[in-house]
């Protein structure tokens, strides 16, 4: 029963803060108690001055009652109060004052009178410090040596504690880190790592029980969202396929027409959607790839796109490292540098690609060219599938079919990383591929 209400309550948060809470105050306490104890016993254990008063007065009231002959048996018993209790070896000093005022005068009353050796300008409560004199009225004197305050340190009570509340403060929250939080950090990695949500892998449901639950949720949710994307792919790359059959049908049909002024125009327009079939099944192929990452000379790699186009007459270079290994989808980082680098030759006559290392293990592919650029506000919108601007390049006759932006995005997620498109002085655009190396 102990242990199913245990297991209960360090299964949720709530119960988990509860359960710190409790601690926190317990060890709190139990710090203090043993700081109070251990670090100063007699401050704990002694009287107040008022008692230490009362004591001594009750000693001078019980002295001067008794027979002289029964006083050293009374000061044997009252050892356990007033240890230091004793006859006085020498007569009371001539530099001792009187004490007249105070609680010890007014607990002595006419039994006896107090007589202390005071420097300087006493303070009150310094009567019951040090060596006092007790001289009864028949002229018996007794000695008392009080215990004289602690001298004051750094370290005393309130640094002490404060320094001790700070470091359990520190452990309370570090454990708080680890147990409670720690579990959501990891969710939240692994949510992180989940990029695809095609995937069958599953964000491990560890934790508290509202972790579980909202962890459970999640998977649920990628599954769902999964198996979405899963038809939705698979439909539009049938329909992509199936409509190269018709195309080609009409194509060989349209090359029956006599009439030029008709043919013509319909087989480009017959040839247009056999090339959007195209790339779009291509896109669609390529959306989760089954490449796996190895390590790559990414100069070598870059400088080949750029002898690629180069030999087709474009003006493309390559600047950066000349050695550079990281982990990567060698085709992919092709395929995706490749699609920067044809939007950029079919808008400007000069294109830069260069590699630079970003702080820990990122890196940036950038594509510079020098053509009319992209407004700001379109080029969010721009990295969606099929979609063209209507800037000075999308009204181009080679504009395309606005997936190289976007097959670039893909890539670069599938690295950990992104895409950022902005200005290039003095003209153009700058599209600035992220990834983790």
């Amino acid at each position: 029963m102990i242990g199913r209400v245990l297991r209960l309550v360090f299964d949720s948060v709530a119960g988990q803060v509860i359960v710190l809470l409790v601690l926190s105050i317990a060890a709190i306490h139990g710090g203090l108690t043993a700081y109070f104890f251990l670090s100063n016993p007699r401050s704990v254990f002694s009287a107040s001055p008022a008692e230490t008063a009362g004591e001594i007065g009750a000693a001078a009231h019980m002295l001067a009652a008794a027979n002289p002959a029964e006083r050293p048996r009374l000061i044997e018993l009252m050892a356990d109060n007033l240890p230091s209790i004793a006859l006085c070896a020498d007569p009371v000093p001539k530099e001792a004052t009187e004490i007249r005022f105070g609680p010890l005068a007014a607990r002595l009353g006419g039994a006896a009178k107090a007589w202390k050796v005071l420097e300087g300008r006493p303070a009150p409560g310094d009567e019951l410090i040090g060596p006092l004199f007790i001289e009864l009225s028949d002229g018996a004197c007794y000695r008392l040596d009080l215990p004289e305050a602690d001298a004051p340190h750094f370290f005393g009570p309130g640094t002490t504690l404060l320094v001790f509340l700070l470091i359990t403060t520190i452990v309370l929250v570090s454990w708080a880190m680890i147990v409670i939080i720690g579990p959501l950090r990891r969710f939240e990695t692994a949510v992180e790592r989940l990029r695809d949500m095609r995937s069958d892998v599953s964000v491990p449901e560890i934790g508290p029980r509202e972790l579980r639950s909202a962890i459970s949720a999640f998977n649920r949710m990628r599954a769902r969202i999964g198996k979405l994307m899963a038809e939705k792919t698979t439909m539009l790359a049938a329909v992509s396929h199936d409509l190269r059959t018709p195309i080609t049908r009409l194509r060989l049909r349209a090359e029956f027409i006599d009439d030029e002024t008709i043919r013509e125009p319909m087989l480009a327009d017959l040839d247009h959607m056999a090339a959007l079939a195209h790339v779009a099944l291509v896109h669609l192929s390529g959306t989760d790839s089954p490449e796996p990452f190895d390590q790559t000379d990414l100069p070598s790699l870059l400088q080949t796109i750029a002898d690629q186009f180069a030999d087709l007459g474009h003006t493309v270079s390559y600047e950066g490292p000349s050695r550079l290994s990281a982990c990567v989808r060698r085709r992919d980082i092709m395929r995706a540098v490749t699609n920067l680098a044809d939007n950029a030759v079919r808008y400007g006559d000069k294109v830069v690609i260069s590699l630079r290392k970003l702080s820990g293990r990122g890196l940036a592919i950038s594509v510079a060219d020098n053509g009319p650029g992209i407004p700001a506000g379109e080029r969010e919108h721009l990295l969606e599938p099929f979609v063209r601007g209507d800037s000075a390049r999308s009204s181009m006759p080679n504009s395309g079919f606005g997936l190289g932006l976007t097959i670039a995005r893909d890539v670069a997620e599938a690295h950990g990383g992104r895409i950022l498109l902005a200005d290039h002085a003095p003209h153009g655009l700058l599209a600035v591929l992220e990834i983790e190396g």
